[in-house]
């Protein structure tokens, strides 16, 4: 039954009357005349398949289908993607070729007319659609240029759907003539992705917005479509073709191919550099040589890649005169936000920008330690840079933004203004207890300096891990035949160590061993990475790890520019904070899980110690053949795990068991889940990038991108690896790894 007026019936079967484009269509009454003889005579390829495509909502669901199906089988088909397709729900429809019309499926005659047809025509995808049978009176005469505006059939819209970049799909996405195109670009997109699935070259011989004309690249060849847009309609489609190659079969000999130039392969990576702009080119060439077959070459893939993130989020040097809007409106959607961009007023270049979001100062301020960790890491996109962050720990010990910034280099300069920055953005909040402060860093000569000038009360810690590097890359270099695994760890038990006397008894076995440690050890600052010397409080944090840990976290936004990047970190912020928040409300213990977890571990160590009452207060807990000293009056241990983890330790447990009171009083407030809800308390709101102008014309002036000069020579591709990073030995004799030619045991043919 079709969708208009006009149905008939020729030899007994259903059928529609032949009007408009279809009439228009040269070679159209030969081809349904064929079509009725082998209906007449039932020929045909009986096991003949078809790939059915079916939309339904918003979701397109893919089938077999094979002659001789029911309706029935149909629907049980399409039933098992998607239980909501069943006769009682919908009714099916599929796509007449060249009339653009949905004919309706009544029956099982009406399913071996349509696979019949589709025969004839030598299509092999069938179209169809399901439409509730509560809507099928908007569905009934309508005709598939107003459903979808910019295609013809659910096979262009499988070209820009999930399944756009498929080989098989691709083979199919040039079908024949009235096949209509949203332009003429779109068209040539379609075109090259048919000429790369067949395996097929062609040539212009017309190219405008208005008409293109392909022929094959082989000479002599009657393989030729003729494109070109409609006066009454504005509809790109084609208008005549011949998709049969009379060169015979003569494929391209090359495993490249002509058309996959770099805005094929821009269109190929788009949608995966939107989520994932760290998509390398190297990456690119291997997938595309897996997908598709086709080998490319390095700089064919990397100009696609630059094409696309062009076409994804516009000039990367007109982003910096944007940072202006973008300031703004962090201003005007956060209020409290500390934002300042500074410009360099000669040349007007960007020259460094901080954002330190209202929702994250507040959030630290009443629910975090006041420890903060310093760190920067390098920008990937094309103007290079740096950005340099403060980080905090929660009660959880998970890492949490409190600001970062841009700037063009890591240096001291930088790295003052940027501290700088972060304590006017605390005193804007009001915050004052800069005396209770700990600064984590990795030693970096700009942040020590930036410390001592911006936070002269505050405290430096540094990070053991960064230091433990060093010591093995300045002390024993000298020393090849020691242990450098060894000896590691026994100056870590030097920070460590909790006590002056375990302190200097490590001390004194690593100078005993290497003379040229003690410079090192005085020269590196005691005070500011050894537990039994530090004078600040930093909750038994030994490392710079959480802003390591950050560095990674922002890793997909550093190949970004400079506003989308900015505006991808605030994302990341926006949605942890979310999802802490909303983690957060269903908790219902005292502590945060974390500190929950080490605080029954250490309760089951404590139910095995020996206690001594000394006085109310006082304690005194045997611990195997050593005793401490407990006061549960001012919270110390004479172990000093206590006072410099600011969590019980298994001494100070037992001795408040004894006393029959909660372990959670004795826990510092930063583990409570109070200040943990607290701290995700405030709402880091969104920032609607849809009005965000190009470029505006009221300004003086436009902020250019900042000068960037290259070092001379051949640039490194890969970084230079830490002194402790183990190194993979590779055996000479069998060339195997893991071992060397000395302990080598492999046989040798």
């Amino acid at each position: 039954m079709a969708n208009e007026s006009g149905s008939c019936e020729w030899s007994g079967h259903k059928a529609y009357e032949i009007k408009g484009e279809w009439e228009q269509s040269p070679g159209a009454e030969q081809v349904f005349v064929q079509f009725l003889g082998e209906m007449e005579s039932g020929s045909g390829s009986s096991n003949f398949s078809f790939l059915g495509s079916c939309k339904y909502k918003e979701d397109l669901y893919m089938i077999s289908i094979f002659n001789g199906f029911s309706l029935m089988e149909l629907f049980l088909n399409l039933g098992r993607k998607c239980e909501e397709i069943a006769p009682q729900n919908v009714i099916l429809q599929y796509l007449a070729p060249h009339q653009n019309m949905y004919v309706t499926l009544n029956e099982d005659d009406d399913v071996r007319i349509m696979t019949h047809l589709y025969t004839s025509m030598r299509l092999t995808i069938i179209n169809m659609r399901a439409v509730k049978k509560d809507d099928m009176g908007s569905h009934n005469l309508e005709r598939f240029e107003t459903e979808e505006e910019t295609q013809t059939s659910n096979d262009d819209h499988l070209e820009v759907g999930l399944v756009r970049n498929s080989i098989d799909i691709w083979s199919h996405c040039i079908r024949g003539e009235g096949q209509i195109f949203k332009d003429a670009a779109e068209f040539r997109k379609c075109a090259k992705n048919y000429a790369v699935a067949m395996k097929r070259s062609f040539l212009y011989k017309k190219n405008d917005n208005k008409k293109v004309i392909l022929v094959c690249s082989t000479s002599n060849c009657s393989w030729r479509i003729y494109a070109s847009r409609h006066k009454a309609d504005k509809l790109f489609g084609i208008r005549k073709c011949n998709l049969i190659h009379t060169c015979g079969d003569d494929n391209l000999r090359s495993r490249g191919h002509p058309k996959a130039d770099a805005a094929w392969v821009s269109n190929i990576v788009m949608d995966r550099l939107r989520g994932e702009p760290s998509y390398r080119p190297c990456m690119m060439l291997k997938d595309i040589h897996r997908d598709y077959g086709v080998e490319l070459n390095y700089n064919k893939v990397w100009k696609g890649k630059e094409l696309a993130m062009h076409d994804i989020h516009g000039v990367e040097e007109g982003a910096y005169d944007r940072l202006r809007w973008y300031c703004s409106a962090i201003k005007e959607t956060n209020p409290g936000s500390f934002v300042e961009c500074e410009i360099d007023h000669c040349s007007n270049n960007f020259k460094r920008l901080f954002i330190c979001f209202n929702a994250c100062a507040t959030g630290f301020i009443n629910g975090y330690r006041p420890l903060v960790f310093l760190d920067g890491t390098h920008i990937k996109n094309k103007y290079k840079g740096c950005i340099l962050v403060a980080v905090a720990k929660d009660a959880n010990d998970d890492l949490f933004t409190l600001a970062y910034s841009v700037v063009d280099a890591e240096n001291d300069d930088n790295w003052g203004w940027f501290c700088f920055q972060l304590k006017s953005a605390l005193l804007s909040h009001r915050f004052i207890g800069f005396h209770e402060f700990t600064f984590f860093s990795d030693r970096h000569p700009g942040i020590i300096k930036a410390i001592q000038l911006v936070f002269p009360v505050s405290h430096h810690a540094y990070c053991l891990r960064h230091l433990v590097d060093n010591f093995v890359k300045q002390v024993m270099r000298s020393y090849p035949l020691h242990n450098k695994k060894y000896w590691s760890s026994v100056f870590k038990k030097v920070a460590y160590a909790l006590s002056r006397q375990e302190f200097q008894e490590h001390i004194n076995n690593i100078i005993r061993s290497m003379a040229l440690a003690k410079d090192f050890i005085v020269s590196s600052c005691l005070e500011s990475w050894a537990n039994a010397c530090f004078l600040g409080n930093r909750w038994g944090v030994m490392n710079n790890n959480i802003a390591e840990s950050w560095n990674n976290w922002v890793k997909t936004a550093r190949f970004l520019p400079i506003v989308p990047m900015v505006d991808h970190i605030r994302i990341q912020i926006m949605d942890m904070m979310h999802r802490r928040r909303e983690a957060t409300m269903g908790m219902v213990k005292r502590l945060s899980p974390s500190k929950e977890n080490a605080l029954a571990k250490t309760y089951a160590e404590s139910r095995s110690l020996k206690l001594r009452k000394a006085c109310g207060w006082s304690f005194e807990v045997v611990d195997g053949d050593k005793s401490f000293a407990v006061d549960l009056s001012v919270m110390t241990c004479s172990c000093r795990a206590w006072q410099v983890n600011r969590f019980p330790c298994k001494h100070a447990c037992a001795a408040i068991e004894s006393k029959s009171l909660s372990l959670y009083d004795f826990c510092d407030k930063y583990f409570k889940i109070e200040l943990y809800r607290e701290s995700y308390r405030g709402i880091l709101n969104p920032i609607p990038t849809c009005h965000m102008y190009e470029s505006n014309p009221e300004h003086p002036f436009v902020i250019n991108a900042p000068d960037v000069r290259s070092q001379p020579g051949r640039r490194r591709t890969q970084r230079i690896p830490s002194q402790v990073e183990k190194r993979v030995t590779k055996c000479g004799r069998c060339h195997g790894r893991g071992h060397n030619r000395r302990s080598c045991k492999e046989a040798i043919n």
